[in-house]
Formats: C-alpha cells, sequence, structure tokens
C-alpha cells in the first residue's frame, strides 16, 4: 500500500466532544459558551454550510424551515481601508451597527483584513507594516525558517476614542490614506437581523456598488445510503476503569469512523450506497457496522457564501426545536442529523479550518415516543415526562489544519 501521510498531515487536529444537548433551548438566548455551540462561534468567517439528515425527516420539517429560517445575501465590494472611516459608514455599520467583513487574499503571504464586533484586524507584511506607524505584534506566518516576519494590527473602533478628530483617530486615518491605500475586494454581511445580510435602503453602501449575492439552499438527494447505527455512539457509564478503558477506546474509533462516513455521504461517493459492489482490490472501505446498516434515503442542505457563526446557531436550534416539537411521531424520535462547516481561514499556521456536529437519535426508551393516548396510561405519565426531559448526544469534531506555506 502507498503511504500518504507526510509532515503536513500530521500537525493537522481533530478535537471531538461528545455530550448531551439541554432539553430546551431559548431560540431568542441560546448558549454560548458549552459545545457545541462555542464551537460555532468560534468560527465566525464560514463559507459552507451543509446539512444531511433522512429524507423522511426533511419532507416533515421543509415547510418549517423554509417559513422560520432566516433568508440570507451577501454583497461584495470594493473598498479601500480609508473608506471603512468615512463618517456615514463610520457611524452607520461599525459604532451603531454590527457587520461582518473579510478582505481577499491569503494569509500568511498577502495583506488581509478582517472586521468583526467592531475590531478591525490587519495581517500586514514587516516593511509595510513598519510604514504605517500603528502598534501591532508579530505572529507565526507559517513559512520557511528565513522567511520574513508577519505582524498584526487590531484596532478596536469601537472605543470611545475612536472618533474623527481624536490624536490616535488621526494616526489610524494617516496610515490609511498614506500607507495602505489600495481599493480590495471585500465580503460584508450586516449582522443586524431585519436586514437578511444587506438592507434594502442601504444608501450608505450602495455608494460602492455592492454586488448582492443571494445564499440560497442547494439540495441533493442521495438515495439509498448505508446508514451505521448512530444509537451505538451513546455515552455509557462504565463500572469499572477497565471497562472505561474500553469503551473510550471503542467510542473513539466509532467517532472516527463516522466522521468518515459523513465526509464519504457530502463527497457523493459510490461506497457509501447500499449497491456498491466496487472490487475490494480498488477499495477497501466499509461502511462501520455495514451487517447492521440500513439502507435510507438522505438529503443534504448545502449554502455556500459569506455565513456568520449567529444564523449558524440559529439553524442548529430550529432543527432542535422542529424535530422536539412532536414528540409522539416516530419520525421526529428517529431522526438524526449533521452540520458540517468549512471556514475561511486567516491564519496561516494551525488555522481552523471548520467543524461537524451530529446530533443522534433520541434516546430509545419505551417512553420516548409513545404513538397515542393508550401508550401513554400503559407506560405512565412520570416515565414519559422523564424521559422527554433527556436532551439529545451529539458528537462535534473540530478541525486545525497544518501551516498553509511550505
Amino acid at each position: 500500500m502507498l503511504e500518504f501521510n507526510d509532515d503536513a498531515s500530521r500537525r493537522e487536529k481533530c478535537f471531538t466532544s461528545l455530550g448531551q444537548l439541554p432539553p430546551f433551548i431559548d431560540p431568542k438566548q441560546p448558549p454560548t459558551r458549552k459545545v457545541p455551540f462555542s464551537a460555532i462561534l468560534g468560527h465566525p468567517f464560514v463559507h459552507t454550510v451543509e446539512v444531511t439528515l433522512p429524507k423522511e425527516a426533511y419532507t416533515t420539517i421543509q415547510a418549517s424551515l423554509d417559513s422560520k429560517l432566516q433568508k440570507l445575501r451577501y454583497a461584495r465590494v470594493f473598498m479601500s481601508l480609508s473608506s471603512l472611516l468615512e463618517t456615514e459608514f463610520f457611524n452607520t455599520y461599525i459604532k451603531k451597527g454590527n457587520i461582518l467583513m473579510i478582505s481577499e487574499g491569503r494569509s500568511g503571504s498577502d495583506s488581509v483584513f478582517t472586521l468583526r464586533d467592531g475590531i478591525l484586524k490587519l495581517e500586514l507584511s514587516r516593511e509595510i507594516f513598519e510604514r504605517t506607524g500603528l502598534t501591532g505584534k508579530p505572529i507565526r506566518s507559517g513559512g520557511r525558517k528565513h522567511a520574513k516576519e508577519r505582524y498584526i494590527i487590531e484596532l478596536n473602533l469601537r472605543l470611545p476614542s475612536m472618533l474623527h478628530g481624536k490624536k490616535g483617530f488621526k494616526r489610524i486615518e494617516w496610515a490609511f490614506q498614506n500607507v495602505l491605500t489600495q481599493s480590495v475586494a471585500w465580503l460584508f454581511f450586516d449582522l443586524s437581523s431585519e436586514t437578511n445580510g444587506i438592507a434594502d435602503d442601504d444608501l450608505s453602501l450602495k455608494g460602492n456598488h455592492p454586488q448582492i449575492l443571494p445564499c440560497s439552499p442547494a439540495i441533493t438527494e442521495h438515495p439509498q445510503i448505508l446508514v451505521p447505527p448512530l444509537d451505538t455512539l451513546k455515552l455509557q457509564d462504565s463500572s469499572t476503569a477497565a471497562a472505561a478503558a474500553t469503551h473510550q477506546a471503542e467510542l473513539q474509533n466509532q467517532c472516527t469512523e463516522v466522521s468518515e462516513w459523513l465526509a464519504m455521504v457530502s463527497l457523493g461517493s459510490p461506497r457509501v450506497t447500499a449497491a456498491d459492489d466496487v472490487d475490494p482490490y480498488l477499495s477497501r472501505y466499509s461502511v462501520p457496522d455495514a451487517d447492521e446498516a440500513q439502507p435510507t434515503d438522505l438529503v443534504s442542505l448545502r449554502w455556500r457564501g459569506l455565513i456568520p457563526s449567529k444564523w449558524i446557531v440559529g439553524l442548529l436550534v430550529q432543527l432542535l426545536c422542529v424535530f422536539s416539537g412532536s414528540p409522539h411521531s416516530p419520525t421526529h424520535s428517529s431522526a438524526w442529523f449533521a452540520i458540517s462547516a468549512n471556514a475561511l481561514g486567516r491564519e496561516a499556521v494551525e488555522a481552523r479550518d471548520g467543524y461537524s456536529l451530529l446530533v443522534l437519535p433520541a434516546l430509545t426508551m419505551a417512553a420516548a415516543a409513545p404513538s397515542g393516548p393508550e401508550d401513554e396510561e400503559k407506560v405512565g405519565k412520570d416515565a414519559i415526562a422523564a424521559a422527554r426531559r433527556l436532551g439529545r448526544h451529539f458528537v462535534s469534531w473540530e478541525f486545525v489544519g497544518a501551516s498553509v506555506l511550505q
């Protein structure tokens, strides 16, 4: 067999987390510090989001997603850094509003800029950094041993001192007007909930001739995919240390195999279909627990563009609310879904490349999905209430890449 590992791949990491979601999540105030929400919020610039779930479940929730999920659109504009400080744009979007902007360029070699939560970050080469006269710090660039050092400048434009006429602000204006003068392409997203990314009456942005791009999901069907028994991934308590170690090793192998299976489904690989009959000489891949896997029709929804992390959290919460809204439906109790996101990396070394999240089926307890009043009377209302108070288990994977420069 050929050996495909290299030094860069050995530096890549995947952080796996397992846990249980809370039984109720407030859509207006979702958690921010707990996994998987912290993983989602830790990737502010995302270019692709994909949701994979059984077709039967998607048919049930399709109308709810179309009506309740925020429609997305973003803009592509050409602006110089000095344009960000113009009075109308500066007051409307940075001082009062909240926008997300990211410039063109490759981190580690080009001058790249980002604007998030009012903080403007500038990644510059040493030569340009010294010419600006601004305060910054050196960063790892991922270059070779004798590559030139690079610097990053962080400017909090929401500070009270950041006003036209102030001494410190004049230094920034001078640097933008005399050193960083080039006009670059930006992706722009307005985080105000009522704008859907771009406001219709946006006079301050229209002066930059924005190209407004809709972000609608592309739907792909995957017929007869072998789905492994995902309920075996649920956490279990082990009575002894030896049993706990064995269980942990098995769980780690299962998580790795399921992550690979999700990637194969996303790629549309024929290796995960029930009708696949490839020669093992050409491919030795097999679906995890293939003997117990069930052929299932799957659907993938893929959004491409500048997608903020806040919207992805809303997507997750909406899916959880929809699936937990009908506990009597066996479709909802046995349904699972996966969310994968690819990030726009803005770090040359150990950039956060993205993440995947798999929400497992509901707990398979007798009271988890009673089919009617007779079943409720049989199992007991207390048992039913206890089952419904249990949140679903999840597995999340965060991917950290190696250096983009060799």
